[in-house]
């Protein structure tokens, strides 16, 4: 049996779908900007255990979540440093993603050794959908196996983890058609950057140029630039 594909506009019905899979602790697949993502509720520690398991991650690293913006962050985070705070404000909602220290009480899949978390607010509409149905942050790792490719299409997902996956939400493609258009940054993954240390490190680099972080950090907050 595969798993059902929901496509926007989410109906009353989709809707509903969709909130029990977060409320009930399944795995969802959802695209983000960047590729697909297989999570679901990012604060469900047997959701978190699953992501891994389906994909073969390392125990050791910890899963990203995707949050709304500033409503999320505040929960999930013990400080925001002001230079963080101008990277947020220029480069969210976007492929970027930050890491802080952790708050208390997260899921240990979600937290690395040094007490840290890593979020992502992305633009994507099917991801703002279902931050509002379902009102927590969601696991933002990317859908595929460990050490291989991410998937970008709903048939590659189904096609990849079948019924491993509970519910796959379909690509909104003329959004992401003119997002790319017009967006100021690259394509692939998620720029990864620490902001818990001074300089700030690029642990990936991704969709947003290096060189743009440092431009944006070098007039106020020249400590935190990335060497």
């Amino acid at each position: 049996m595969t798993s059902p594909v929901l496509s926007t506009p989410f109906d009353d019905e989709a809707r509903a779908i969709i909130a029990r899979a977060l409320v009930s602790g399944e795995v969802m697949a959802y695209p983000t900007e960047t590729s697909y993502a297989l999570g679901g509720n990012g604060l469900d520690e047997c959701v978190c255990r699953a992501v891994r398991r389906i994909k073969g991650r390392a125990g050791d690293k910890a899963l990203s979540l995707l949050i709304d913006g500033a409503p999320m962050l505040g929960r999930l985070t013990r400080d925001v440093t002001p230079a963080a705070q101008v990277l947020m404000e220029r480069y969210w909602p976007g492929p970027l993603t930050l890491v802080f220290h952790a708050a208390p009480g997260l899921p240990p899949q979600t937290v690395d050794a040094r007490d840290t978390v890593a979020l992502r607010w992305s633009p994507h509409p099917v991801v703002g959908a279902l931050l509002a149905i379902g009102c927590v942050p969601l696991i933002g790792t990317s859908a595929n196996r460990a050490g291989g490719q991410p998937l970008h299409s709903a048939e590659e997902v189904v096609a990849a983890f079948g019924e491993t996956v509970a519910v796959v939400l379909g690509d909104d493609e003329p959004w992401r058609a003119e997002a790319e258009a017009e967006a100021e940054w690259g394509r692939g993954p998620s720029t990864l950057v620490d902001t818990t240390v001074e300089p700030f490190h690029v642990i990936r680099p991704g969709a947003v140029a290096k060189s743009m972080i440092q431009a944006t950090l070098a007039e106020r907050f020249i400590r935190a630039v990335p060497d």
